[in-house]
């Protein structure tokens, strides 16, 4: 990542800290267009995400999963689903897509937005940086922090994070709709023969999504 991003992925984050929306809404439009405004998630190619592609849904995990020290029952309310900008990211592949024998779908910016409108969801940049930030800052607004704060050696992910806090709920994860890929990109180790292949192929047929 160059310097220029991880200074607009901070500036963002502090005008979301200082509640500035007006400021943190153009500094997220200005990397948006930097970006190209497309946006990518990498995931195993398995039921739930046939499930997924299929009615036009997305899984949103607790962000209790993710590691931190701060309010644990905010993030245990808080669901989250992650995303990059990076087109074929060999780490993503590995990591997120079953050493690529998953699949990489892609989302137009205008997509991610509608569909964060309609279900109350806030889509930002992950910042990365080895700082912890001050000790002294809110519960409340420390767990918003750690749901989009990383070390910097991860910054190789490139990640953007759609999430959601609800107090109210129980649910273990959150499946949402309606948001659906413009193309879905098959990993070089996937099995082209494979039940579960032919089922998404015909999904994208009936969707008129495009399969890579």
């Amino acid at each position: 990542m160059e310097q220029w991003e991880y200074d607009l992925r901070d500036d963002i984050f502090s005008a979301f800290m200082m509640n500035n929306k007006k400021a943190a809404s153009f500094l997220l439009q200005d990397l948006i267009e930097k970006k190209g405004g497309v946006f990518y998630r990498y995931r195993p190619l398995d039921m739930a995400e046939i499930s997924s592609i299929r009615f036009d849904q997305m899984y949103l995990c607790r962000a209790v999963r993710f590691d931190n020290h701060t309010d644990g029952m905010l993030r245990f309310k808080s669901y989250v689903s992650c995303f990059t900008d990076r087109k074929n990211s060999l780490s993503m592949w590995n990591d997120y897509a079953d050493a690529a024998q998953g699949l990489c779908m892609e989302y137009q910016y205008i997509d991610i937005q509608d569909f964060a409108e309609e279900n109350g969801l806030f889509f930002s940049p992950v910042k990365y940086s080895d700082e912890t930030g001050d000790e002294s800052t809110e519960d409340r607004v420390a767990t918003v922090m750690s749901m989009m704060h990383k070390p910097r050696i991860e910054s190789d992910e490139y990640e953007w994070r759609l999430w959601k806090i609800d107090m109210h709920s129980t649910d273990i994860g959150k499946i949402m709709s309606s948001i659906r890929p413009r193309r879905i990109y098959i990993g070089r180790n996937a099995d082209r023969d494979s039940y579960l292949y032919n089922e998404l192929r015909e999904i994208c047929e009936e969707k008129g999504i495009e399969l890579i």
